[in-house]
């Protein structure tokens, strides 16, 4: 009798055996498919990162690029205000700081007027409407 117990518990602890090695031959197969899947997952993070990089730095050259433009009037309706300024016999560099100026102050140059020894220039600019 006690050889029959001796022989089932032989044969109880193969099967175990068996059962754990299939067990540990199935967990190694998810760790290693688990691990696969992370691996894609830092690719994926990694390449959106260095989009996202190249986004970053498009934008700031664009940015760079419209840094100046202070915007477009899609409605219309504007007013305009006007300046004529006679060319006297002003040196050239005279002339070329007077424009500067007129420049700075939003003033843009839209038509000469006269002959060459009495001509006058005509400025525009936007006209501030108040709200």
């Amino acid at each position: 009798m006690k050889s029959v117990y001796f022989l089932a518990a032989i044969m109880l602890t193969a099967g175990c055996n068996d059962k754990a090695h299939e067990n540990v031959e199935k967990s190694s197969s998810q760790v290693a498919s688990t691990l696969e899947d992370v691996s894609k997952t830092i690719r994926t993070v990694q390449q959106t990162a260095n989009e996202i990089k190249k986004f970053s730095e498009d934008m700031a050259v664009t940015g760079e690029r419209v840094k100046g433009i202070k915007g477009v009037e899609l409605i219309g309706n504007s007013q305009w205000e006007y300046k004529v300024v006679s060319v006297d016999d002003a040196s050239a560099e005279t002339l070329q700081n007077s424009l500067n100026d007129l420049g700075k102050e939003g003033w843009e140059l839209s038509a000469r007027l006269g002959s060459n020894r009495q001509a006058s220039l005509v400025f525009k600019r936007r006209k501030e409407l108040a709200d």
